[in-house]
């Protein structure tokens, strides 16, 4: 992880092994070469509840980026200003900026329930619930599948944020009981995002303690 660094980091970032909106967050600094500090929260201890962590992000969950005097929350607010900052991965122009928020508000819409799935499973949440968020995982990946057909990446032929936002749900989607194979465009742009620099998977990603 390049938060073992020990060049000085510019970044700080707060999550969790468990959180993939924290994970993309790392995934980001990772492709992108940028060192980074990390501080493990314990969300089972609830430790994001605190005074110290809410003086940071009055929402009470992870991800949160520090840089400098300034606490940032929500994934993709993130990533957006992460691509801003270092000229990674984000829009060229204002028309591909304004396309990409619009990738990360579609994607977090259509892709949510493939996060359920897996939060219902992994965390024990209530079953009852499950024969309709499997059937909305299903067709946000059968949107997403299509949409793929004959595309490198998301947005053009080049990763983007928007790639980076939706690597986590896919990653784990396992987790999800959800046979990738089932949707083969999705299958084959996850491996194209684990063959690009710096991109790991999550649970090889993410430490458990803090770093740096």
């Amino acid at each position: 992880m390049e938060g073992s660094s020990t060049v000085s980091a510019e970044f700080t970032v707060y999550g969790n092994l468990n959180s993939q909106p924290a994970t993309r967050v790392a995934l980001f600094l990772s492709m992108a070469g940028v060192p980074y500090a990390y501080r493990h929260v314990d969300l089972r201890g609830g430790q994001q509840k605190s005074a110290d962590y809410l003086a940071i992000n009055r929402f009470g969950r992870v991800p949160t980026l520090v840089h400098g005097d300034l606490s940032i929350s929500e994934s993709g607010v993130i990533l957006t200003y992460l691509a801003e900052k270092t000229g990674r991965f984000g829009g060229r122009d204002e028309a591909e900026r304004i396309r990409l928020a619009e990738w990360l508000s579609w994607l977090a819409d259509v892709l949510l329930p493939v996060q359920r799935a897996r939060a219902v499973r992994k965390f024990h949440g209530d079953a009852n619930a499950l024969p309709w968020i499997d059937a909305a995982a299903a067709g946000g990946l059968a949107q997403f599948d299509r949409h793929l057909a004959g595309r490198t990446f998301i947005e053009g032929e080049r990763v983007t944020i928007a790639d980076i936002f939706a690597f986590p749900w896919i990653d784990l989607v396992e987790e999800s009981n959800i046979d990738i194979a089932t949707y083969p465009n999705v299958q084959a742009w996850h491996a194209r995002m684990l063959a690009q620099p710096g991109a790991k998977r999550q649970m090889e990603l993410m430490p458990q303690q803090d770093v740096g």
